[in-house]
């Protein structure tokens, strides 16, 4: 029997793909034509070295929990990272947030979808980080929706999107230190109990750095009555090089 979740990814690539045959993709990594993101530039991203926090999944010297998550109580989710944000991870980031560059939601969404193999969680639903009223309305989309669906469509979990919605429009996130980004998202999200409740979520984002956003997610959908809360980001910043990153 057909798995309807995969018959309705693989039409997904074919519209993408047929939207490529009329506008021809560059790599948003070196300009080559052809691809929308080349196997060199793809193979260029530098993955997270081990050891890394068992929870908020930053890199660090030691197994276990980081400094940082010991002296900071937080909500017990597991975030996770795919490459560090820079070089053409950063461009193609870029180019999807800024640039309405949308097909590539699609491309990186297939890197995050192997990644999520190996780390081999188990999740039902698969909800993107929500954007304010006034950010969704300037931008026109939400990334982080344009990452999500197809990883609920290749892994078979429920895109849920109406499972978590922003409550209070935030400010930049851009020059807060982590004690400040905090207290920025703070009851910034509310989830639908109705939709999260005894569900194992995974929550997706494009780049992660002081984890501020997505323990607020995380911290809503357990009020919410989520069973367990993943959390899986394309790339990870430091508060040293966010370069522009909201």
């Amino acid at each position: 029997m057909v798995d309807p979740s995969r018959l309705l990814y693989n039409l997904y690539k074919v519209l993408w793909a047929s939207l490529d045959l009329i506008f021809p993709p560059e790599c948003v990594g070196c300009g080559e034509p052809g691809s929308q993101w080349c196997k060199k530039c793809q193979a260029s991203v530098v993955r997270l070295p081990p050891p890394i926090c068992d929870r908020c999944g930053e890199s660090q010297n030691r197994p276990g929990l980081c400094r940082n998550c010991q002296d900071n109580p937080s909500p017990p989710v597991i975030i996770r990272s795919w490459v560090f944000f820079e070089g053409s991870i950063r461009n193609a980031i870029h180019q999807l947030k800024y640039s309405r560059n949308l097909s590539l939601g699609l491309v990186l969404a297939d890197s995050l979808t192997v990644f999520l193999d190996e780390l081999g969680w188990n999740f039902d639903l698969v909800i993107p980080v929500p954007l304010g009223v006034a950010r969704l309305q300037e931008r026109g989309y939400n990334q982080a929706a344009l990452l999500a669906l197809p990883i609920a469509l290749k892994t078979s979990a429920a895109y849920t999107p109406r499972g978590l919605v922003k409550v209070r429009d935030t400010p930049t996130q851009v020059g807060l230190d982590r004690r400040q980004r905090r207290e920025n998202v703070k009851d910034a999200f509310v989830a639908e109990p109705a939709v999260v409740s005894n569900r194992r979520a995974l929550v997706v984002d494009d780049v992660a750095t002081s984890n501020a956003t997505l323990e607020a997610c995380a911290e809503a959908l357990l009020a919410g009555g989520a069973e367990k809360v993943y959390c899986i980001t394309v790339a990870r910043a430091g508060l040293h090089s966010i370069g522009g990153i909201p």
